[in-house]
């Protein structure tokens, strides 16, 4: 990796890494200078404003979500059953694997920008809807006949297990969130 894209790489992961712990408005400019070990006049010569920065960090999350859970867990051409088992694991591993409860950090931007810039909003809005989309083509697979279990309310019951993690500083309100979906679209 060029050097140039390299100190870009580092500005970008440790604003990523930043916003996850404290939050996009909690994070400043001197925080990701930093973190990212770089000067004002390095940090400005790859990003006019933190905004910049911030839409970077989205849109590798955005990036990395599309290819990990769209295109390789809920891939069109494996089975409904095992890519849901899958996104679950994903989901609880991601977490398990974390040293402090920070929550989902697409679900934490959601909250905290979503309502105060309107290009936040849409990326993430396109995100979701997408897997919301995979997600129902996959529920529609399992012919499931309870007509309120939608891709929607998963995603809901997940994300707001992942916001109880947070508070409880412990796994257990995603895992039993899992284990309570599992059972009701029968694939324990």
């Amino acid at each position: 990796m060029p050097k140039e894209n390299k100190v870009k790489s580092e500005i970008i992961t440790a604003a990523r890494g930043l916003i996850y712990e404290q939050g996009y408005l909690e994070t400043s400019i001197t925080d990701i200078m930093r973190n990212a070990d770089v000067g004002k006049g390095q940090l400005y010569y790859y990003f006019d404003t933190k905004k910049e920065i911030g839409m970077d960090v989205l849109e590798q999350l955005d990036q990395e979500w599309r290819a990990d859970l769209i295109g390789e867990i809920l891939a069109p051409q494996r089975p409904a059953t095992e890519s849901i088992k899958l996104m679950f694991e994903w989901l609880l591993d991601f977490h398990q694997e974390q040293d402090h409860y920070y929550g989902c950090p697409i679900g934490n931007v959601i909250i905290e920008m979503s309502n105060k810039d309107e290009d936040y909003r849409l990326l993430l809005k396109n995100l979701i809807e997408t897997w919301e989309s995979e997600l129902d083509a996959k529920l529609m697979q399992l012919e499931i006949r309870d007509t309120d279990i939608s891709a929607e309310y998963i995603i809901s019951t997940l994300q707001g297990a992942i916001m109880l993690t947070k508070l409880d500083e412990t796994n257990r309100p995603l895992e039993r969130a899992i284990s309570k979906l599992s059972t009701q679209l029968n694939i324990v």
